[in-house]
């Protein structure tokens, strides 16, 4: 029961409409956050508000494509990641740039990372190279981003700063380890395996967006308000 349940047509629209809402208000609450927060934590607090109002538009869509069709591909996913992604990327940088000096490079290589991340995702559902080629170089470009998040420059910083800066850095690092995993995971269930993009793969994708961009603009948010007093 629990598995048609998961695959019904309303677990889905209700999936993707909440988190169009979701990505919204927690895109206001990030923006507000501008406001009352010290100016050093703009960029990361403006980076992550403009992630989650790209993916809330990008699941305004896919709501509205699966209310007329009941069918969803993955495009408008890979139009949201190619934003999504790399500005999370940049908004690490910032972040720790805040606690320390951070090369400039690394924030360069990091973005590169992300994009092209994406890229070979998206280059292997589109059949333009080999499918498993495309998950293990997107795993490959990952494993860089997370290796520059504990070994790098950023992770020299972050742990000469406060204790905020240094736990919510943790937390995001963790989202970005745990939470970043299910996208090659799911690509791999898609698109290698076969299987499609169907509800129960929609409905996973949708929840691991709504854990790894919301949970992460809070963390910074949160970060930025105590950091203020």
């Amino acid at each position: 029961m629990f598995g048609t349940l998961f695959q019904s047509s309303a677990v889905v629209s209700t999936a993707l409409s909440v988190a169009t809402l979701a990505m919204f208000a927690t895109a206001a609450l990030a923006m507000l956050g501008l406001t009352w927060t010290s100016e050093r934590w703009r960029v990361p607090l403006a980076l992550s508000g403009v992630a989650l109002l790209a993916s809330g538009l990008e699941y305004y869509a896919a709501s509205n494509i699966w209310l007329a069709g009941q069918q969803l591909s993955a495009a408008l996913r890979y139009v949201a990641w190619f934003v999504v992604q790399p500005m999370q990327v940049a908004s690490m940088f910032f972040f720790a740039s805040i606690a320390g000096k951070v090369p400039v490079g690394v924030f360069w290589r990091t973005l590169a990372a992300a994009i092209l991340m994406v890229l070979a995702r998206y280059l292997g559902d589109a059949r333009i190279f080999n499918p498993t080629l495309g998950v293990l170089l997107s795993i490959a470009f990952w494993l860089y981003i997370l290796g520059e998040l504990y070994f790098g420059a950023m992770a020299d910083a972050i742990s000469k700063s406060t204790r905020p800066i240094r736990l919510g850095y943790f937390w995001i690092r963790l989202i970005m380890t745990i939470g970043w995993a299910i996208y090659p995971i799911l690509h791999f269930v898609d698109v290698v395996i076969g299987t499609g993009h169907v509800a129960p793969i929609i409905v996973l994708y949708t929840i691991a967006d709504l854990v790894n961009l919301i949970a992460v603009s809070m963390i910074v948010l949160a970060v930025a308000g105590e950091e203020r007093f």
